[in-house]
C-alpha cells in the first residue's frame, strides 16, 4: 500500500473503513447489543413490578444483580466474536471502549447506590436504579450510533431516555 495518499484516496480509504466497521456491527456486533438491550428492559420491567407488588420493595432493586451473570455471558460471546472478525478498525475499538465504560459506569453506579442506600437505612434511593441506568445505555446507544451511523440505535438511545423520564412519573409511594 502506498504512504503517500492524495485528499481523494485519503477521503475514499476512511470511507471504505467506516463503511467495514457499519458492516462488521450490523453483523456480528448486533446480537450482543440486542441481548443487551433485551435483558436491560426485563431487568428494568421486572424492578418495576416488583417495586409494585412485594410486601418489602427494598428487595425489588436485587434483581439487578441479573446484570453479573449477563455481563460475563457476553463478555465469553464478544470474545468469540472478537477472535472470529475478520477486521478490527479503530473504529471497532472505539465503540467496544464505549461500551466496557458503560459496564464499568453501571457496576460503580449499583456499588455507590446500595452502600449509600444501607449507610441511609433508606430503599427510597433505590428508585434511581432504573432511571439512572437507562440514562446511561441511552448515552452509550447514542455514542454507539455515532461512531457506527448506525441510524436505528438513535431510535434505541430516545426510547431508554423517554424510559428514564416515565420512571419519574411512575408511583413512588413505596
Amino acid at each position: 500500500m502506498e504512504s503517500n495518499l492524495n485528499h481523494e484516496q485519503s477521503l475514499t480509504l476512511i470511507n471504505e473503513m467506516i463503511a467495514r466497521a457499519q458492516n462488521n456491527v450490523q453483523k456480528e456486533r448486533t446480537i450482543s447489543i440486542i441481548y443487551s438491550g433485551y435483558v436491560m428492559t426485563l431487568t428494568a420491567l421486572a424492578n418495576f413490578v416488583l417495586i409494585h407488588t412485594l410486601s418489602n420493595p427494598n428487595y425489588s432493586f436485587l434483581v439487578w444483580l441479573t446484570m453479573i451473570p449477563y455481563a460475563i455471558i457476553s463478555l465469553i460471546i464478544d470474545r468469540h466474536v472478537d477472535r472470529t472478525a475478520l477486521v478490527k478498525t479503530h473504529i471497532d475499538k472505539i465503540g467496544d471502549m464505549v461500551w466496557k465504560g458503560f459496564g464499568i459506569g453501571v457496576a460503580v453506579f449499583l456499588i455507590v447506590i446500595y452502600i449509600v442506600a444501607f449507610k441511609l437505612g433508606s430503599h427510597r434511593i433505590l428508585l434511581l436504579i432504573t432511571p439512572v441506568i437507562l440514562t446511561m445505555t441511552g448515552t452509550a446507544q447514542f455514542a454507539s450510533a455515532a461512531i457506527y451511523r448506525y441510524k436505528p440505535w438513535y431510535w434505541v438511545a430516545a426510547l431508554c431516555w423517554a424510559g428514564a423520564i416515565a420512571c419519574a412519573f411512575s408511583r413512588q409511594d413505596v
